[in-house]
């Protein structure tokens, strides 16, 4: 398989001339995983999931050691780990517990159902199906196309949670040849890893789909947060820098010595923290306003992200991805021609991504128009003011029945109470 690749110097250019406008401060930045913090695996009942980062913290006692955590818990730990922005950290937790399928839309598991009775019931919340988690949200909040997780419907027992070692050797290996104090798993070389995995949905999975709110904003935040939030920061590296030993360990990868060269094992929910390992500068916390920025320049890198791949799937087999207009969805709010103007990536994700969840909702809570849509409503519209979104008054929900990919993934296609 040809990878697609940006040319060393292209990429060299892409990032030309951004100069640091952080300071390291290695006391604030140090993350400690000593005491009550030092690893321990998951053990017999501990839920890990398709989120290294949230098993990592669950291994390091940021969040419960048993994977199920409150929105709040979530919350001040990716902000005081992973530095990501108050915007975003809310949007994944709150956003990411109503698609789970919460109990009481406090509480989340990061993988798989949580055993009955093991999250608080709340009256006013009454489930259609059984308790989820983040294992449950595919096309609802998790996606096609993941860096490391194999599609959903390709995958062996539909598994789209445990992590592939060889699309993770895909990723490693685009440094291979590099000294290692050369190596930056940088923006760049994530972008050229999505296009990649983009490309072999498309050609390996007849059931490829791309909601609006994953194809516009998630699946990019995503593979740009794994060096936006994974990297190690230092004086000589004050924006980071992410190398081979740091994304194996974020990654549950190990070497093995009993084979001759290099040999990568992995040990499904081992994601670790490093020791000596310090997080983004505290005055520069990853917010929207950076992934809209990091969402441009993948798309000048790679156009076909926006030009074709922004939402849609395949709608007869592999190789008949067709896109879904903007436009036709938006009723003209959005168009196509301006999807790179202002930040219209992520508000336009955002917005379809909110006004579309009733198709799920719908199917998981009882009277969910009274209870998780305003609780939604309510939460997130006001995280995003610096965007400065254009409105969108509805959007065209049945423009997406012709996906497979898309109706597969709806409750009632998949298991009921």
């Amino acid at each position: 398989m040809k990878l697609v690749t940006l040319g060393v110097f292209s990429a060299v250019q892409l990032f030309v001339g951004q100069a640091s406008a952080v300071e390291f401060d290695a006391r604030a930045q140090l993350v400690d995983v000593t005491r009550k913090h030092q690893f321990q695996p998951p053990g017999v009942g501990d839920l890990r999931g398709p989120c290294p980062a949230l098993n990592a913290l669950a291994n390091h006692g940021f969040i419960p050691h048993n994977g199920i955590a409150t929105i709040d818990e979530i919350v001040n730990a990716s902000m005081n780990v992973f530095g990501l922005g108050y915007d975003l950290a809310h949007l994944a937790a709150i956003y990411g517990t109503a698609m789970s399928v919460s109990t009481d839309l406090s509480h989340m598991s990061i993988g798989g159902p949580a055993p009955l009775g093991s999250t608080p019931a709340n009256s006013s919340v009454i489930l259609l199906v059984n308790p989820g988690g983040l294992d449950t949200t595919h096309a609802a909040f998790e996606h096609d196309c993941s860096a490391t997780r194999i599609d959903k419907y390709i995958a062996d027992n539909g598994d789209a949670s445990t992590m592939s070692l060889d699309l993770f050797k895909d990723l490693y290996y685009r440094q291979q040849g590099l000294p290692d104090e050369q190596v930056d798993y940088n923006l760049a070389i994530m972008n050229d890893h999505r296009m990649q995995r983009t490309i072999d949905s498309e050609n390996q999975n007849p059931n490829f789909f791309i909601s609006p709110f994953a194809g516009l904003m998630h699946i990019g935040a995503s593979h740009g947060l794994v060096w936006q939030c994974f990297s190690n920061h230092s004086a000589k590296y004050p924006e980071g820098r992410l190398d081979r030993e740091t994304l194996m360990s974020f990654y549950g990868v190990e070497r093995s010595h009993e084979f001759v060269g290099e040999h990568l094992i992995y040990k499904p929910g081992w994601e670790q923290i490093p020791v000596e390992w310090y997080r983004r500068a505290l005055s520069d916390p990853y917010t929207a306003l950076h992934t809209s920025d990091d969402l441009l320049a993948a798309a000048s890198q790679h156009p076909d992200l926006i030009d074709k791949y922004s939402m849609g799937g395949n709608v007869n087999g592999v190789n008949t991805f067709t896109v879904l207009e903007a436009d036709s969805l938006t009723n003209g709010a959005y168009k196509r021609s301006e999807l790179r103007n202002d930040h219209n990536l992520v508000c336009l994700g955002l917005i379809a991504g909110l006004l579309l969840s009733p198709e799920y909702l719908r199917e998981y809570y009882v009277d969910y128009e009274h209870n998780v849509w305003p609780t939604l409503m309510m939460r997130l519209p006001p995280l995003f003011t610096d965007l400065n979104c254009k409105g969108v008054d509805s959007v065209e929900p049945r423009l997406l029945d012709m996906y497979p990919g898309y109706n597969m993934s709806l409750p009632h296609n998949i298991w009921r109470a």
